[in-house]
């Protein structure tokens, strides 16, 4: 297993940088795709693993609707859940330091888990992320929420 770090660059509650990624699941990234990363969070402060609990405990089906249209293009709609402290479910994902070769991506968190397993376990946040954007394509969220955001 591999440890990474990563930055999740969010709307309200600025970067969050979590120490490492667990290997065994980190996925390929595609526009449009569907991925899941587990973060390894003990090393974190607790104030950024709040914001992740958050992002756990709000996004789910009824907060986001994400898919791709009869071209192929990616869009999201969100209903944020009115008790949450974000006000937006896309985040700016930044791979850290060490992989430096992989890009950087605009996804929606579409659902997460929080896990605290036995002793000597690292606790892990699981997030699942609908893939809208390259990073180097879109410098700044208020360009892919114009372009990928959905009114619907």
């Amino acid at each position: 297993m591999v440890d990474t770090s990563w930055n999740i660059e969010t709307d309200t509650s600025g970067t969050i940088t979590i120490p490492g990624a667990t290997g065994d699941t980190f996925p390929s990234f595609s526009v449009g795709d569907d991925i899941t990363i587990a973060f390894l969070v003990d090393e974190m402060a607790e104030g950024e693993i709040d914001i992740l609990r958050e992002f756990v405990r709000y996004a789910n089906d009824s907060t986001s609707n994400t898919g791709l249209d009869i071209r192929g293009r990616p869009w999201y709609h969100e209903s944020i859940h009115p008790q949450s402290s974000y006000s937006s479910q896309l985040v700016h994902l930044v791979p850290g330091d060490v992989l430096s070769d992989i890009d950087d991506w605009w996804c929606v968190i579409t659902s997460g888990t929080f896990s605290t397993n036995s002793i000597g376990v690292n606790r892990q946040v699981e997030l699942e992320l609908f893939v809208v954007a390259r990073g180097a394509e879109y410098s700044d969220r208020a360009l892919v929420e114009n372009e990928f955001e959905a009114g619907l």
